[in-house]
């Protein structure tokens, strides 16, 4: 016999919004639960030591490369540290027998070391006053030397900041690419799904801490004793000193917690807008800081200071080294790309000592035009 009651209209309407009131968002066949966005990367199970052992590798590389003012540096301890061979990790000895290096994670790992190579020839002229066809050391406004090749380009800043793009943001770029296709069968299990570990990854190279905070000045005390990965470093530093006018510290870390989150209850939509944030919001703090290291030699207080321009000339171009990994997305355009390749190595002292700085200019206009930065300041 039938139920009399469900034939009564107002018992069938309250039947219908209970329903309605249940039902939950589905991904596929799967639906997706109640999820919370935390404050902090505390996620369980989180595990980017990979990402953050190689940063520190380079740190310690990078101090030793930093004595190229006062004495002769050694292509083959460069190699040493590039490889993680012979030992050559003093300051975290931990880091010799890990089994990875920067090599092999390096896209375009023969320009790197090519510059390398450099900062170790252009030391043994350490001593000798740089001019135009001649390597040696320039002096900036602020006392401080820096080592210069023939024309100029400061080789370390080329390493340097060429390693933040074809390591950090090219592996970063890299780990989300992959994670769409990634298993997440049991995002809540014990140990962290393939999904989750490649995202984790990506963000251990954004190398800031767990705690990140964009309104935190880490350059004075307290928090300036700190030492990463305890505070931001590599691309972590650059999120204050030039990504703040364009807020990206807080628009990459916010993404970074969103997409592990929706992870964790298999919400690949906000998962899939997370990485288009991140991808075009990192690319945008690369052109950013190249553009300040443009427009810094261009200044009134640097004209003529060809140690402090051709400084800030060798940071630039080591940013436009890591557009060259910029996503598929990129507003950025090949012939533009080429173009910044082109003025960025151009003989530094033709490039200072024309009178209007045509062609910093130029590169100024096509990252303020292309990335939208056309009310910046430096």
């Amino acid at each position: 016999m039938k139920n009399k009651y469900f034939k009564h209209p107002a018992l069938i309407a309250l039947a219908v919004l209970s329903l309605a009131s249940c039902k939950k968002d589905k991904v596929g066949e799967e639906a997706i639960e109640p999820y919370t966005v935390p404050a902090t990367y505390n996620f369980a199970g989180v595990d980017y030591s990979s990402s953050t052992n190689r940063i520190i590798m380079y740190n310690e590389m990078n101090t030793y490369l930093g004595t190229v003012t006062s004495a002769e540096v050694s292509n083959t301890v460069l190699l040493n540290y590039w490889n993680n061979t012979g030992n050559p990790f003093t300051t975290n000895t931990f880091l010799n027998s890990l089994g990875y290096n920067l090599a092999a994670k390096t896209a375009d790992a023969a320009v790197i070391t090519g510059y390398m190579a450099k900062v170790a020839s252009n030391s043994l002229s350490r001593t000798v006053p740089a001019v135009n066809g001649t390597a040696g050391f320039l002096t900036r406004v602020n006392g401080s030397k820096v080592i210069v090749g023939p024309e100029g380009m400061n080789y370390n800043q080329a390493v340097n900041k060429g390693t933040m793009g074809s390591l950090y943001f090219k592996q970063a770029l890299d780990l989300l690419a992959a994670v769409p296709a990634d298993d997440n069968t049991n995002p809540k299990g014990a140990t962290p799904t393939a999904m989750q570990k490649h995202w984790d990854e990506a963000f251990g190279y954004l190398a800031v801490p767990k705690d990140y905070s964009p309104d935190l000045d880490y350059t004075v005390a307290p928090l300036s004793a700190l030492v990463f990965p305890a505070k931001p470093g590599a691309w972590g530093g650059y999120l204050a000193e030039r990504g703040k006018q364009i807020n990206a510290g807080k628009t990459l870390f916010d993404a970074f917690l969103k997409g592990r989150a929706a992870i964790g209850a298999k919400d690949y939509k906000v998962r899939d807008e997370a990485i288009a944030t991140i991808k075009t919001t990192w690319e945008r703090l690369d052109a950013i800081s190249a553009l300040a290291y443009v427009i810094l030699p261009q200044k009134s207080d640097f004209i003529g200071k060809k140690g402090d321009q051709f400084g800030y000339i060798s940071e630039g171009y080591g940013f436009i080294i890591g557009l060259k990994f910029r996503p598929s997305t990129s507003k950025l355009t090949e012939a533009n790309y080429q173009k910044l390749v082109s003025i960025f190595t151009t003989n530094y002292y033709t490039l200072v000592d024309d009178p209007g700085l045509a062609k910093l200019k130029e590169a100024e206009s096509i990252l303020r035009t292309t990335y939208d930065l056309q009310n910046v300041t430096f």
